[in-house]
């Protein structure tokens, strides 16, 4: 089996899809009977089986960026073709895949990674550019559905969104995204020295509610906290920065953007993994945090549950509650049985998670859907024949 993935996030490792996008490529090695390539637009050096796209448009034109995209990568994949014959187009975001899944020889399976589409209608209606581009990708999104021979959601709740908003239930899978574990050395003994260190991972710092964090940790004054703040632009540091005035048992550690690897250190060496987000389609942070040892405090929002297998193998707390998040990060400090019983649980848990598993799981769902396109195509030619 041949399969070509595109996908406008590749080189700047930083969220889901660019880590999927990465880790398949394993699947060459591992399963020589298939080979998989990819056409990006992030990607800046040569890289073995990925091929680059060129996406250029004037900024006037950006809030409509994701349109263009869908017919550029559309006329890439059919010049790729010509000399890689893929059976099966993969589209790591389904909606920048709508016009290939509409006019395209071959089958093709979209991915939807966030609910961020879905959570958009007139109930919640704003007058500016942001709610106005998210309603026009909800339909699109929505035909994407209908067009994709096959869907793929990162979560059991994503899924169930999906299916609820978009119809199609029997085109819509539930695939976990992975983290490769042989690269994590499971650490559980912290040292839970002051300051205690509390690690913050996550670019859209709003959506992972970093200030609800600070207003927690604040109530709990008889501690002394070193938060280390990783993946938000440099531009938004001021405004972060003022999330710790006047809170005097708080130091920021800003770190900003970071490298997988770094940030992986940092698992390491901070004592509380905590984004208390107010929406999460999976979280793979909380993945990685747990294949560390790092005990994780988190919301019980979205996906979020699955991961920490509804607490037992960590804490959850609803979202937006600075009082009750505050009380179960003084829970994850001083109850030190429970905390070694939820980051053991986390251990064997994570497993579920191996990219092994994500291949195994992915080849068998394309391999699927070759066959039921294959098999449909032949139908219909013996029925117009006849």
């Amino acid at each position: 089996m041949k399969i070509l993935l595109c996908t406008n996030s590749f080189e700047n490792v930083t969220n889901g899809p660019a880590k999927f996008a990465n880790l398949i490529l394993e699947i060459n090695t591992l399963y020589p009977e298939h080979e998989i390539r990819i056409v990006t637009e992030d990607i800046t050096k040569p890289h073995t089986n990925v091929y680059p796209v060129e996406v250029r448009l004037p900024r006037f034109l950006k809030l409509l960026s994701q349109f263009f995209r869908m017919f550029i990568y559309h006329n890439a994949a059919q010049k790729i073709q010509k000399e890689f014959a893929y059976d099966v187009l993969l589209y790591n975001n389904s909606f920048i895949g709508l016009w290939s899944a509409i006019v395209s020889k071959e089958p093709t399976v979209g991915m939807i990674n966030d609910d961020n589409n879905i959570i958009i209608g007139w109930s919640n209606f704003k007058a500016n550019s942001m709610w106005l581009k998210r309603f026009l990708f909800r339909k699109c999104e929505k035909l994407s559905v209908k067009y994709h021979q096959h869907i793929l959601t990162n979560s059991d709740f994503l899924t169930e969104k999906v299916i609820a908003a978009y119809g199609h239930p029997q085109k819509v899978t539930r695939l976990y995204k992975s983290i490769d574990l042989s690269k994590n050395k499971f650490q559980a003994d912290r040292p839970f020295l002051l300051p205690i260190r509390i690690l913050f991972v996550k670019a859209d710092f709003k959506r992972g509610n970093l200030q609800t964090l600070t207003d927690a940790l604040a109530l709990l004054d008889r501690f002394r906290f070193l938060v280390t703040v990783v993946g938000p632009e440099e531009r938004f540091k001021p405004l972060i920065e003022s999330y710790f005035i006047g809170k005097s048992n708080l130091q920021l550690d800003w770190k900003g953007e970071q490298s997988p690897d770094n940030v992986k250190q940092l698992m390491y060496e901070c004592d509380i993994f905590c984004v208390p987000a107010l929406q999460e389609a999976l979280g793979v942070a909380n993945i990685e945090a747990l294949a560390c040892g790092l005990p994780v405090v988190s919301t019980a929002v979205g996906g979020i549950p699955e991961v920490l297998d509804h607490g037992k193998n960590g804490w959850l707390v609803s979202p937006g509650n600075p009082n009750e998040l505050s009380q179960v990060i003084e829970n994850c400090i001083t109850a030190i049985e429970q905390r070694k019983d939820k980051v053991s649980n986390g251990e064997s848990f994570v497993k579920k998670f191996s990219k092994y598993v994500m291949y195994q799981e992915l080849l068998a769902i394309l391999q699927d859907v070759i066959s039921h396109y294959t098999y449909r195509n032949a139908s219909e030619r013996t029925s117009s024949g006849s």
